[in-house]
């Protein structure tokens, strides 16, 4: 398993706009020990595959996958998400990653109505990931579906619908660990059942005391990113070394991205954050190798 971080862990989500460049953020992974990344926002990275090599290549780091974001349960939306799904696995498959991940778009749904879809709704989330997935299939890619925390499909029943709904040689999973904790379930039981659609995976972690807060007072998940929901891989509810070895047992060889949205106000820097996740994960591996 390939340890890879993503752009997200510098508050990273949009093509423009943020504080950090991406040629600065690849000299920042890799000081961070890391030799893998996702792609980011379509955008954030050069979109010229020679560029986006050149420079990958000079640090000696590679992209592995893209994780993109689509209001999937609007099926006026398909022309773009078709458009736009060409465009980034062309990207993807000319600098050798190997992975397209879909999600829904949360900020699709009212406030107060988070991740409520009707059947037409439902039928347009199955049908534009089925789109999607050949689109990623005929550039030479997995495609993993990403179930995210305030959207239709984010709780276990949502997401057993979906891969009973879309075909098992198609449309994969990516299973995160943090989202699929935010609401009390246990990620790593879900990967021994459903380990045969689960072909990539992001790890985070959930602060078990301010997820009690966010549950019983309602708080709405916006906020919860913001106030630091998602904490260290070593230091939240989610038994990452039992998630690790249910992964190695059942032979999953996918990516391993770290993920850890960055928190408004927290004490420590991106950069650091990043290295200690990546100290956690690596030791990790490396004990599991020798046992």
């Amino acid at each position: 398993m390939n340890i890879a971080i993503a752009p997200c862990c510098w508050g990273v989500y949009w093509p423009e706009g943020n504080e950090i460049n991406w040629t600065d953020y690849l000299d920042r992974i890799k000081a961070a020990g890391y030799r893998h990344t996702e792609l980011g926002p379509y955008g954030f990275f050069a979109t010229d595959p020679e560029v986006l090599s050149s420079e990958l290549g000079s640090r000696g780091l590679s992209v592995v996958a893209a994780a993109h974001v689509h209001t999937l349960a609007d099926p006026a939306s398909w022309p773009v998400l078709k458009e736009k799904t060409q465009a980034i696995c062309r990207l993807l498959s000319e600098v050798g990653a190997t992975h397209f991940i879909l999600m829904d778009e949360s900020e699709f749904y009212p406030k107060d109505r988070m991740g409520v879809v009707d059947e037409a709704g439902w039928r347009s989330v199955v049908e534009q990931t089925t789109g999607a997935a050949r689109i990623a299939r005929s550039h030479g890619l997995e495609f993993s579906f990403h179930p995210h925390v305030g959207t239709c499909v984010e709780l276990e029943p949502q997401i057993e619908r979906l891969l009973a709904e879309t075909e098992p040689g198609l449309v994969g999973l990516c299973l995160d660990t943090g989202h699929h904790a935010y609401w009390k379930a246990d990620p790593t039981d879900f990967l021994v059942r459903h380990r045969d659609r689960i072909n990539a995976i992001h790890l985070k972690n959930v602060d078990g005391a301010y997820r009690e807060r966010v549950l019983a007072e309602g708080i709405h998940s916006d906020r919860a990113f913001e106030e630091g929901i998602m904490t260290d891989l070593d230091r939240g509810v989610v038994d990452i070394a039992a998630f690790v070895d249910a992964l190695r047992q059942t032979g999953y060889d996918g990516p391993l991205v770290v993920e850890q949205d960055l928190a408004r106000g927290h004490p420590d820097t991106p950069e650091t954050i990043a290295e200690r996740n990546f100290r956690f994960v690596s030791e990790l591996l490396a004990e599991r190798a020798k046992a």
